[in-house]
C-alpha cells in the first residue's frame, strides 16, 4: 500500500515534484511553527495583526491568548520535527506526509470555521486568511501526484 507500506525505507517511486513539492511545505511550517512558538506576541501582533484587548482590572488577557498561541506553536514544532524526520529518513512515506499535511490543513479550515474571527479582531487581513485556501489545494494536487507512480529515488 503506498499510503501505508510494510516496509518502511528511503526509496520513493512515486513523481520526484512530489518530493520537491514538500519543500515549501517545510519552509511555511517551520517558519509558522517557530515564530507562534518564539515569537513575544505568538506573531499574532506582528504577522496575523490581530488587534491587542485592553488590560481589564490590572489583568492583561493578551498574555494568556499569547500562551495559547505558543502552546499550539510548540505543537506545530512538534509536528515540523516528526515530518521532517519521515521524510529524511522514509522516503516511500511521502504520501503518508502530504495526508498529514491535508489533515492537519483542513483541521485548520474547521477551527476558523467553528470560532471565526470577524474583521474586528484584524488590523489587516492575516497571511493564514489569505492562504488558507490556496495552500489546501496545493496540498491536495502534490498529494494526488505523490501517489502516482514514477521514478525511483534512492537516497
Amino acid at each position: 500500500m503506498v499510503l501505508l507500506p510494510s516496509n518502511l525505507n528511503n526509496e520513493y517511486k512515486g513523481l520526484k515534484v512530489a518530493i520537491y513539492g514538500l519543500y515549501p511545505i517545510f519552509a511555511i511550517y517551520i517558519f509558522r511553527s517557530l515564530v507562534h512558538f518564539l515569537a513575544e506576541s505568538s506573531g499574532l501582533v506582528g504577522i496575523a495583526t490581530i488587534k491587542e484587548f485592553p488590560v481589564i482590572n490590572g489583568l492583561d488577557p493578551n498574555i494568556l491568548v499569547y500562551l495559547f498561541a505558543s502552546l499550539w506553536g510548540a505543537t506545530q514544532v512538534s509536528l515540523t520535527i516528526i515530518l521532517l524526520i519521515l521524510f529524511i529518513k522514509y522516503k516511500n512515506l511521502i504520501p503518508l506526509i502530504y495526508l498529514i499535511c491535508l489533515l492537519d490543513q483542513c483541521f485548520r479550515l474547521i477551527s476558523g470555521y467553528l470560532h471565526p474571527l470577524t474583521e474586528d479582531y484584524y488590523i489587516n487581513t492575516p497571511p493564514g486568511v489569505i492562504s488558507n485556501l490556496p495552500f489546501l489545494i496545493y496540498i491536495i494536487i502534490m498529494f494526488c501526484l505523490s501517489l502516482k507512480k514514477g521514478g525511483q529515488l534512492n537516497d
